[in-house]
């Protein structure tokens, strides 16, 4: 179950840092001040989701499995 709408927005990118911390980053900051760069989680409402097709494929993939 998806905790984050980050989780499946083509706008974020995972940053794994060496020590093993997580962070999502959200790309729309480089360009619009109103996006935090990452995101206090989580997030269930913003203005700037955009559903990450390949993630859906994947969740679902894994639902039919259950």
């Amino acid at each position: 179950m998806i905790q984050t709408l980050c989780e499946s927005c083509a706008s974020m990118r995972e940053v794994i840092t060496p020590k093993g911390s997580r962070f999502l980053l959200c790309k729309l900051a480089i360009t619009n001040p109103d996006y935090p760069k990452y995101p206090k989680q989580p997030i269930v409402r913003c203005d700037g989701y955009q559903k990450n097709e390949q993630t859906w494929e994947m969740l679902s993939d894994e639902s039919a499995k259950r």
